[in-house]
């Protein structure tokens, strides 16, 4: 090999890219960066609708909770008529034990009347 193809082969390998290219090598970290960061910005505001989605989720929210405050109230004031209506059931049944097994209270004291036959 003479010096001069060595000096073509070196000039060729040292020779530098074209404008356009010589960009691209050049500011290629730069250039990916930008590009990942429009495509997040794309699919953040864009695609997701970002700021007017989480304001919607968050009236969403808000309705649910008053929703179940009210069915909160309902089934407070449900379990309150139903203790009220066992209560009932028991005076009920209460009523009849005594009646008609004569059982009586802790504490209570039975009297019996006896109706004698005069003749």
């Amino acid at each position: 090999m003479n010096i001069q193809s060595y000096l073509r082969l070196s000039n060729k390998r040292n020779k530098k890219p074209n404008n356009l290219f010589g960009f691209f090598y050049r500011y290629w970290i730069g250039i990916v960066l930008i590009i990942i960061l429009t495509s997040l910005i794309r699919q953040n505001f864009i695609s997701n609708n970002f700021p007017i989605d989480i304001y919607n989720k968050q009236a969403l929210l808000q309705q649910n909770i008053t929703e179940n405050r009210q069915l909160n109230q309902g089934n407070q004031h449900l379990k309150l008529e139903l203790a009220a209506k066992s209560d009932q059931k028991l005076e009920i049944l209460e009523s009849m034990a005594r009646q008609k097994f004569g059982l009586i209270k802790a504490g209570e004291k039975y009297y019996q009347i006896r109706v004698s036959e005069q003749n």
